[in-house]
C-alpha cells in the first residue's frame, strides 16, 4: 500500500516544498508539453529509424568518422 501512496506523497512534498506559484508552473509546464508533442514515442522512434536507415548508417562504431 505504501508503495501505491508513493507517487502522490511525492507530488504533495514537492507542491509543499515549492508553493502554489511553483506548483502552478510545474502543472502548467506539463499541460504544455503534453499538448505541443507532436507524435508518440513510437511515431518518433520508427522516423529516427528509418532516418538512421536512410542515411545508410547502422549505428554502429564503424559509422563514426571520429572513432
Amino acid at each position: 500500500m505504501k508503495l501505491l501512496l508513493f507517487p502522490f506523497r511525492t507530488l504533495a512534498l514537492f507542491f509543499k516544498l515549492s508553493g502554489v506559484k511553483g506548483g502552478l508552473l510545474f502543472g502548467f509546464g506539463m499541460v504544455v508539453g503534453l499538448l505541443v508533442a507532436p507524435q508518440t514515442g513510437a511515431e518518433l522512434r520508427a522516423q529516427l529509424a528509418a532516418r538512421i536507415a536512410e542515411a545508410g548508417g547502422d549505428g554502429g562504431p564503424e559509422a563514426d568518422p571520429l572513432a
